[in-house]
């Protein structure tokens, strides 16, 4: 597989591959909380049905492919490292926990978006602690990645 013509042009394109999946995980996160701030304040507009459907046509047509983008970026740069730069177990198991927790948090805030745009306001508790485990995973997952490439 390494000397394939598609595995050499990854190579030579691993630090765009960094840069991309960097910016998409950036915009991803930053869509993710503007779709959680929409959800959790249905309570307080006229038409949270309205809100509700905004946050999901935001995250159906900038969150998903965002995040489709991130990931793929980010495993291709992770596979393309040179053979030197070999990810070590407890780190790979740290970034896999945070990717999971980001997924987790995607899901959680669609579902509760869609529930919201489906006239649930009820749905809207919670929604802080959402943004908070955001925050968190995102955290984990910049401090991870910034010590690995410091290294």
């Amino acid at each position: 597989m390494e000397s394939t013509r598609a595995f050499l042009l990854l190579e030579q394109c691993q630090p765009l591959l960094g840069v991309v999946a960097f910016i998409a995980g950036a915009l991803w996160a930053g869509i993710l909380f503007s779709v959680s701030w929409l959800s959790g304040r249905t309570r307080w507009m006229a038409d949270g049905t309205e809100i509700g459907s905004l946050a999901i046509a935001l995250n159906r047509r900038w969150g998903t492919p965002c995040e489709v983008v991130f990931l793929s970026a980010g495993f291709l740069w992770a596979y393309t490292r040179p053979a030197g730069a070999v990810l070590d177990v407890p780190w790979a198991i740290g970034l896999s926990v945070a990717l999971a927790a980001l997924l987790v948090v995607h899901w959680r805030v669609r579902g509760r978006a869609l529930r919201v745009a489906g006239g649930n306001t009820s749905a809207t508790r919670g929604e802080g602690m959402s943004r908070l485990a955001l925050v968190l995973s995102l955290a984990a997952l910049t401090t991870l990645v910034g010590l690995r490439i410091g290294w």
